[in-house]
């Protein structure tokens, strides 16, 4: 449930674009139906422009990806790939979600829940009641999320990558409520399935979860541990942010732990990843704590710098 920030602007543009293009397929009508393997070719496209989506959402680049899921979904409607369609529009809702655009979100899960329904796919149900489930948490109303993802949970059975999931996000939501023992082994659930699979952005997500939860618990020695394999699987899977979060997680942890010198390595590797992802609040975030962490060191010198940098990020 990790999430971020990009150009307003940039991204409102994209979803204008696309909401027109579902728009124009959706009220054409071609007066013959679509040769199979016209379709067949069409259906490859929205695959390709969904990877692209991905690889973009994977980099922070949030305006990138809502137009080529945006394509994705333009491409599905036209040739009615339910299945298709009912994904592009789950990926428009995770990049809406990661934007802070709630109302916009709401609109694409719905829409896929619905069909999903209409359809009768059980995980696509289950899928879309997940996602669903996250926007409710990312709102504040745990027990509407919990509620959800329980639906899902039962739906899910049999489909090894959906029930990682719905188990990963009900381990979040025990974990919100303070129920850190049911957290735990919902998300170590989720971890092990992914680790067998090799899903390392999901495995990443599981295993900052799980530092988390130890971080809850007190047990720093077992967050770092975790945070520390987090980064592991996010390496693994190039996933920029997940690396940027996880090295912001070690540093916290560090930090708390007493070992300034490690929290200031930490921070400092952390800034240069959301440097590169233009993550401007992250970035701010960043600099604040290695300004604080130079001067504790006695490193003047960096202290100085970050002082001019943090400046310079400041101004308008």
């Amino acid at each position: 449930m990790r999430t971020g920030t990009t150009s307003a602007r940039a991204a409102a543009a994209c979803a204008v674009l696309a909401l027109a293009a579902v728009a124009l397929a959706a009220s054409s009508c071609s007066s013959a139906p679509k040769r199979p393997a016209a379709a067949v070719a069409i259906k490859n496209e929205a695959a390709e422009f969904s990877k692209l989506g991905d690889g973009f959402l994977q980099s922070g680049q949030y305006a990138s990806a809502l137009q080529y899921y945006g394509e994705a979904l333009d491409s599905n409607l036209s040739v009615d790939d339910v299945g298709g369609a009912i994904a592009s529009r789950g990926s428009l809702g995770r990049v809406y979600l990661a934007l802070g655009r709630p109302e916009d979100a709401e609109r694409e899960f719905g829409d896929a829940l619905e069909d999903a329904r209409a359809l009768g796919e059980p995980g696509l149900v289950a899928l879309c009641l997940s996602n669903l489930g996250e926007l409710r948490y990312s709102g504040g109303d745990a027990a509407a999320a919990d509620a959800l993802f329980s639906e899902a949970e039962a739906l899910a059975a049999g489909n090894d990558a959906i029930s990682a999931v719905v188990s990963h996000n009900r381990g979040v939501a025990a974990m919100a409520r303070g129920d850190l023992g049911a957290a735990e082994a919902f998300v170590l659930k989720a971890a092990a399935a992914n680790e067998k699979a090799l899903r390392w952005v999901e495995l990443g997500s599981n295993r900052y979860a799980l530092a988390s939860i130890a971080n809850a618990r007190g047990d720093l020695p077992a967050a770092v541990d975790w945070a520390g394999k987090a980064l592991e699987a996010d390496k693994a899977a190039e996933n920029s942010p997940g690396i940027g979060a996880d090295l912001e997680a070690l540093a916290r942890l560090f930090r708390k732990a007493g070992d300034d010198a490690a929290a200031f390595d930490r921070y400092r590797r952390a800034f240069g990843v959301w440097l590169t992802l233009n993550r401007r609040e992250e970035a701010e975030r960043c600099l604040v704590a290695l300004g604080e962490l130079a001067e504790g060191l006695g490193k003047e010198a960096y202290a100085a710098r970050y002082a001019s940098l943090l400046e310079r990020l400041r101004k308008p």
